[in-house]
């Protein structure tokens, strides 16, 4: 399943993500190289799927 990840907020330095696809996803990543891996596991852990299963594309 394709993800378009998007970083809501930046503040105190954490970026906190949406997904346009699953909007009811909520994560937050420390660095902007751990965004896609950070929006992977929270994808499997809201679906039940394999966190395998998503490729994330970042939207700035």
């Amino acid at each position: 399943m394709n993800l378009t990840a998007y970083i809501k907020d930046a503040a105190d330095g954490w970026f906190d993500l949406r997904t346009l696809e699953l909007p009811e996803l909520q994560a937050t990543a420390p660095r902007v190289e751990d965004i896609r891996e950070v929006v992977r596991e929270a994808a499997a852990k809201l679906t039940g799927r394999p966190a395998s299963e998503f490729d994330v594309e970042v939207s700035y």
